[in-house]
């Protein structure tokens, strides 16, 4: 249950790696009243239960911080670096932290349906991080 978002969205990235299109293109794909609605709803649930339960925090930090390789890997395959590389694993951080901070505006808010959209509201945080909205980081 703890990587629900996380899988959301790495496998939007992953899809939009496949068809060109930017990382804000992809996340902006994700449509509350497709087959993701259930998830989201979770994924909502899951940000205030990890809030009020100290114990789930740490496990949700760490999905995170297991995801930055596949994050890093769809970076990669979309510039044509290594994964290794140390450009493309800061981006990915940078990535996964945008991300992660995005969901949880969205998740946290105490009424989701009165503000953006889970999509409009994540992908607000990818202009913030140099451009990975539009070219997967060059």
């Amino acid at each position: 249950m703890l990587t629900t978002g996380l899988d959301l969205l790495t496998d939007r990235l992953r899809d939009a790696s496949d068809g060109h299109r930017s990382l804000a293109e992809a996340i902006l794909s994700l449509r509350q009243d497709d087959g993701a609605a259930p998830r989201l709803r979770s994924l909502g649930d899951l940000l205030r239960l990890c809030r009020d339960e100290p114990g789930l925090r740490p496990v949700r930090l760490e999905a995170h911080y297991d995801a930055e390789a596949a994050f890093a890997a769809m970076l990669a395959a979309r510039t044509g670096r290594p994964a290794g590389d140390l450009a493309v694993r800061v981006e990915a951080g940078v990535l996964n932290t945008a991300l992660r901070i995005g969901v949880e505006g969205w998740g946290l808010r105490p009424d989701r349906s009165a503000g953006p959209s889970f999509a409009k509201t994540v992908t607000r945080a990818l202009p913030m991080i140099g451009g990975m909205e539009g070219d997967g980081g060059r």
